[in-house]
């Protein structure tokens, strides 16, 4: 019997277009090139054309909707609403919050068209296919355009960044680093010959676009990748521990080697001049951003409005900018929530993160259940968990929650947990075998 599960994703499936729909969105959402002063981009209007015809598909019951995050989305909109009492700039907040409401109304149009559609290994291979010619853009360009001939050029914390096919280096080290986990996720689906060579081609690009958040954050993820990936291949969890230690005591043993060396100096030298200094330089930036707007939380300890980072008047002595007498934006979406929207949207933004991960260990657990927890499985939860780490660890540097690339991640993560719940519905191969093999002689005694 079908289950109406199932005919809900026949009819999605059936519908002509939402195939098109998603072969443009894969292959636009890294052109992020802003248009106006309403930051819009390219993808922005076949969006609104999919949103349109996705309203009528769920006010004619043909598309099941989802409503993942719900109360947590909930919760940041009161905790905005609240804040903008003390808005400096008012349209802005208004502004931030028409944001918001596409940018989720989009996010639950993902998760409800792509749960239909298993286990997303086609559109996860295009996701990989872009990727790499993404980051051959951001090479070739930062060399041929830019004119960054040398290795110490590229890799060094003077000169031009690559930006690929984005406006600012550090959206395009976000959408690579997430981009690599999309492609360690694939496993078997593709040649470990040409896995490998994209890899190789994603992190290189990485380093041309000389972003310490997208470095650190990519590094948290392959940490959190490497142990979740141990643990659902059954690893015990002392060898994990041993490994570990294994690892950090080498590379302390490598350091004091060669400071005992007299290699002191080579070290400070190569700090100097890779993205090591860029980080010390750009943290200064930050930390003073930062107090500038941590001193707003005593006059409005209720959030200053969505978006109004930027209109505080600084002082002569405290500005960031020499042309300018108002703020930077807070550069940290976990800082921004706090200062702008205040306390009730900061837990709620920490809850919706929590429950993202938690989704993760639901794929898992409903495949263990189901009985498909193989290798791919494997490959596929710990690629999730990693680039769930790494876009926690680059939010504590960027404000990323604007970015169309993290949204498709979050419904990436709810539609597998979808998909694993209609997996774990179906009993296992075996199992209906043996059912079948049980109700036969009932059949025959019947007759």
């Amino acid at each position: 019997m079908t289950t109406p599960e199932a005919m809900a994703g026949q009819r999605a499936r059936g519908l002509d277009g939402w195939g098109i729909y998603l072969a443009f969105l894969v292959t636009l959402i890294p052109i992020v090139v802003p248009i106006g002063t309403y930051q819009l981009a390219l993808l922005d209007a076949p969006n609104i054309i999919a949103l349109a015809a996705f309203a009528v598909g769920v006010l004619s019951r043909k598309i099941a909707l989802r409503t993942p995050f719900a109360a947590g989305a909930f919760a940041i909109l009161v905790g905005s609403l609240v804040a903008m009492f003390n808005a400096v700039s008012p349209p802005a907040s208004v502004l931030a919050l028409v944001q918001d409401a596409y940018l989720y109304l989009w996010f639950l149009m993902l998760v409800s068209v792509l749960r239909v559609r298993g286990d997303l290994v086609g559109f996860r291979l295009a996701w990989t296919g872009i990727a790499a010619i993404v980051a051959i853009i951001a090479i070739v360009g930062l060399i041929v355009i830019k004119g960054n001939t040398t290795l110490m050029g590229i890799v060094g914390p003077k000169g031009e960044r690559a930006t690929g096919t984005f406006s600012d280096p550090n959206m395009c080290a976000d959408y690579l680093g997430m981009s690599l986990f999309v492609l360690m996720s694939l496993g078997r689906h593709m040649a470990r010959v040409l896995r490998w060579s994209i890899g190789v081609l994603i992190v290189a690009a990485i380093v041309a676009t000389k972003s310490n958040g997208g470095a650190l954050s990519l590094f948290v993820g392959l940490v959190v990748w490497a142990v979740v990936r141990a643990r659902t291949a059954r690893v015990p969890v002392p060898a994990i521990a041993a490994a570990g230690l294994l690892t950090v005591s080498l590379v302390l043993s490598a350091w004091w080697l060669t400071a005992g060396l007299g290699g002191s100096r080579q070290l400070e030298g190569i700090q100097s001049h890779s993205f090591l200094g860029r980080a010390t330089h750009s943290s200064k930036g930050r930390l003073k951003i930062w107090t500038q707007l941590e001193q707003t939380l005593h006059r409005a300890p209720l959030g200053i409005g969505p978006g109004n980072s930027r209109w505080i008047s600084l002082t002569v002595e405290g500005r960031e900018r020499p042309n300018s007498m108002y703020s930077k934006e807070a550069h940290s979406d976990y800082l921004a929530y706090m200062i702008e929207r205040g306390p009730l949207a900061f837990l709620a933004l920490l809850f919706i993160l929590w429950q993202a991960f938690a989704k993760v260990n639901q794929v898992w657990m409903r495949r263990v259940r189901a009985g498909t927890a193989d290798a791919a499985a494997s490959a596929l939860v710990a690629s999730l968990a990693g680039a769930l780490a790494c876009s926690a660890v680059h939010s504590l540097t960027i404000e990323r929650l604007h970015f169309r690339h993290f949204w498709l991640l979050l419904a990436l993560v709810c539609a597998l947990a979808e998909t694993a719940r209609a997996v774990s519905a179906r009993p296992p191969a075996h199992t209906a075998r043996e059912e079948v093999k049980t109700t036969e002689p009932l059949a025959v005694a019947r007759a």
